[in-house]
């Protein structure tokens, strides 16, 4: 999982007219306060972007600093896909472009937009990110979703207003706050994130449509997703299946072949050219999980054994000594978290 670092630039700047030291959030992100300006700068991984959101927000005191910078978004945030939504005909094919080509900014939050009686703009976690940091993942979705409405402004010229918000998990005390920056009643505890409008939404025109620049944008886009693609490895691939589609469980050879549609013996092969195993993938995967849970949850360590697959407690902590050369508990208790197990 990696994005853009030109996606959280506007973030980083609202934490230090917050308060925020600007040192202390490069250091976060594990990059220098001059990278900031480097437009094809990527962060990869979950730890860093978690640090990021921790030390952003315990800095500002600001839990819903995601919803309120995304209020200064405007279409440069997404570089050449921003300019390419701007120069589309109408708000659904400006969505329709996020859709297609939101990879090749990041892949914190994905897309989908569903039109019938009303119009639903929707906001996807990244998986792996909501798996192991709840609190912090859903700060990407605010930012998104408050940047999405900005951009919705910017590209129509008018104030539209959504018919209401709903978000996937519980109230974090500041309704009537989300209320005021999106305009609209908003709903906790629902099935997915999203911003609801009415049915002409789909077909308002954007005033800054351009049909030749939409066609500039859209080759060069499309040159840019061949590049990911082929630059892209087949364990990369692989990976993020086990992590979206088996939310981290690790599934027998088998199953995961018959997931992406090849046979045991092709994926092994894919694998091998890579210098890859589906036992050190699989390790790395369950590794990065357990670690990144002990340290950002308040899972309890058997808990965490069951999620990563493990039918005995035991096998966990001999797993996790061979990578860590230490226990769980220990690792937590070092993380600064309560230790509470009934097997440790």
């Amino acid at each position: 999982m990696e994005g853009s670092l030109r996606i959280l630039k506007n973030v980083i700047y609202t934490a230090c007219e917050k308060g925020a030291s600007l040192v202390k959030l490069c250091e976060a992100l594990g990059i220098r306060p001059h990278d900031i300006s480097d437009s094809e700068r990527r962060i990869e991984g979950v730890a860093p972007l978690i640090d990021f959101w921790t030390e952003a927000v315990t800095q500002t005191g600001d839990t819903a600093l995601g919803l309120h910078a995304g209020t200064g978004s405007n279409p440069s945030t997404f570089g050449l896909l921003g300019y390419l939504m701007q120069s589309c005909p109408t708000l659904k094919d400006a969505c329709a472009a996020v859709i297609q080509y939101q990879q090749t900014v990041s892949g914190w939050v994905s897309y989908a937009f569903n039109i019938g009686k009303t119009c639903e703009l929707i906001f996807f976690p990244n998986p792996e990110w909501w798996q192991v940091s709840p609190v912090t993942a859903r700060q990407p979705v605010e930012l998104a979703m408050s940047g999405g409405l900005s951009y919705i402004r910017i590209f129509t010229g008018r104030r539209i207003q959504p018919l209401r918000a709903e978000l996937s998990y519980s109230e974090p005390g500041l309704k009537a706050e989300y209320e005021r920056v999106w305009g609209c009643p908003v709903h906790f505890g629902k099935s997915q994130n999203k911003l609801v409008f009415d049915a002409g939404f789909a077909d308002t025109p954007l005033i800054s449509h351009n049909e030749s620049l939409h066609l500039s944008f859209s080759k060069i886009l499309e040159e840019k997703i061949a590049e990911l693609e082929k630059a892209g490895k087949f364990s990369d691939q692989l990976r993020k299946t086990i992590i979206t589609d088996f939310h981290g469980k690790v599934p027998a050879l088998e199953v995961i072949a018959a997931q992406m549609n090849m046979s045991e013996r092709s994926l092994q092969r894919k694998l091998q050219q890579e210098g890859e195993s589906y036992r050190s993938i699989s390790a790395r995967i369950r590794q990065e999980l357990a670690i990144n849970l002990l340290k950002n949850s308040d899972a309890k360590v058997l808990a965490i054994s069951e999620l990563l697959g493990y039918t005995e407690p035991s096998a966990f902590h001999r797993a996790f000594k061979n990578w860590t050369r230490t226990s769980p508990a220990k690792q937590k208790v070092k993380f600064g978290k309560r230790a509470v197990n009934s097997g440790s």
